[in-house]
């Protein structure tokens, strides 16, 4: 692996933290809250000295095919140190496993926080917070869309919602990819903020708000997102159903580009407000439309954001299954993603039709693509679904020695295989003191692996010891 490759491509996402770190910077003396600022700054220094390093080096660095796995992998674990130091210097005596963790939590989007009470934080440090997601969002968006789903991987089948071919050319095609993606990606983001200057919220808890949705994180700035208005909860089921779709959905309506089929974004968008009349239908006496709704959205997003809710979901099996499904393949939600579904679903009723009729010729494509379902993405989606239920099996043996039911801890990792915030979907209260500092570490694991999928690391692997 050539370092010097490797600096400069992930320096370029320092960028996104030298902003972060002067929005807050400016943040904590517009607030008042200069106490921990020098931590602000010292992010602010380091994310600059590797932007530095990166633009003085040639950028024409060649990369192989698996050095680009390697780069994903040490940004995943690299960032979120950098991103932890505000908290490990804050004045809330967190160690440096639980500013890591922290810091890991909001980079992945995954939002299981160690602090139980968030209103007793200082605002720049809330801002820093949901700021770690939003960057998180933008890097695994980069990831899959520059890398994972080209054809040389293929581990996200994007050809099947783009016309176009996404071949493998990362070094000649990494500045247009990262500027074009961050506009997408910014430009998406003042979209949701727009839609919730609709609501009720100050302009705070806006812009945090706006941050968890984008991302599909599950921070928020207080315990509980609490919503009084029925049309508050409609705007923000909006916004996390939004956080579900294409990411570039915005930018090519605007463009009137053809590059992008956005029939898997519309079977989305049906899917949840059909699933939500249909529970309303059943749990009509429970709930109303307006919390089946914001809980379908935030679940399908997989972002989990905790709620206000005094009692126990009767739909939770609905809810779970929607964190599987997810989103969007170009997404920042994570689960296994309706595409991937749908291709099991084709699969089973193409067989099925055979057995009724041998001598029909059926159609092989899915959601109106031009290309045809090839087997080799049968195989790569059966490998990615029988390494996440080992994954899923692994995890759950793990963490069956703490003092958790078997549901709860069943919850636990389904969800953070999913990337999803179990709050809302378990039992009994769940906090950061309820796990050991091991099962902590577990979980660590399984949210990296969520992001950069275990058939990666399993290809890798191969790479490194049979080569």
């Amino acid at each position: 692996m050539n370092f010097r490759s490797l600096i400069y491509y992930l320096g370029w996402f320092n960028i996104p933290l030298i902003g972060l770190s002067v929005l807050t910077i400016f943040f904590s003396y517009y607030s008042g809250h200069e106490t921990s600022i020098n931590s602000y700054y010292i992010v602010l220094l380091i994310s600059s000295f590797f932007l530095f390093l990166s633009r003085i080096l040639n950028k024409n660095l060649k990369l192989r095919k698996f050095d680009l796995l390697i780069v994903i992998f040490l940004g995943w674990l690299i960032y979120p140190i950098i991103i932890a130091i505000p908290f490990y210097i804050s004045a809330y005596k967190v160690d440096l496993f639980q500013a890591y963790y922290e810091s890991f939590s909001g980079f992945a989007g995954y939002g299981f926080s160690i602090f139980t009470n968030p209103e007793f934080i200082n605002e720049p440090l809330l801002l820093w917070r949901s700021g770690s997601q939003w960057i998180g969002g933008f890097y695994f968006l980069f990831t899959i869309t520059s890398v994972l789903s080209t054809k040389d991987f293929n581990f996200v089948p994007s050809n099947y919602i783009s016309n176009s071919i996404n071949s493998l050319n990362f070094e000649t095609k990494f500045t247009e990819n990262f500027l074009n993606l961050f506009y997408c990606y910014l430009l998406f983001s003042l979209f949701i903020l727009m839609i919730l200057n609709f609501s009720n919220f100050n302009l705070f808890e806006k812009i945090n708000l706006m941050m968890t949705a984008v991302s599909s994180g599950g921070f928020f700035i207080k315990q509980k997102l609490f919503i009084f208005s029925q049309l508050d909860k409609f705007i923000i089921a909006i916004c996390f159903l939004f956080s579900s779709l294409n990411i570039f959905m915005l930018y090519e309506i605007f463009k009137f580009s053809k590059k992008y089929n956005f029939n898997e974004d519309i079977a989305i968008i049906i899917f949840s407000f059909s699933l939500s009349f249909v529970t309303l239908l059943v749990f009509s006496q429970f709930d109303n439309f307006y919390n089946i709704l914001l809980f379908v959205s935030t679940s399908i997003s997989t972002s989990g954001i905790r709620l206000d809710t005094s009692t126990r979901v009767p739909y939770v099996f609905v809810l779970l299954v929607l964190t599987f499904v997810g989103g969007s393949i170009f997404s920042t939600g994570g689960g296994f993603k309706l595409l991937r579904v749908m291709f099991f679903v084709k699969k089973f009723l193409i067989e099925v039709t055979k057995l009724l009729s041998p001598s029909i010729i059926l159609k092989k494509t899915i959601f109106g693509s031009v290309n045809t379902i090839k087997n080799s993405d049968y195989y790569t989606i059966s490998l990615i679904f029988i390494s996440y239920s080992l994954v899923l099996i692994i995890g759950c043996i793990l963490l069956s020695f703490e003092n958790l039911s078997f549901e709860d801890t069943f919850k636990v990792v389904f969800l953070t295989l999913n990337n999803t915030l179990p709050t809302n979907y378990l039992g009994n209260s769940f906090t950061f003191e309820d796990l050991t500092y091991i099962s902590h570490f577990f979980l660590l694991i399984m949210m990296f692996l969520s992001k950069v999928y275990f058939i990666s690391v399993v290809v890798l692997i191969k790479k490194a010891f049979w080569n």
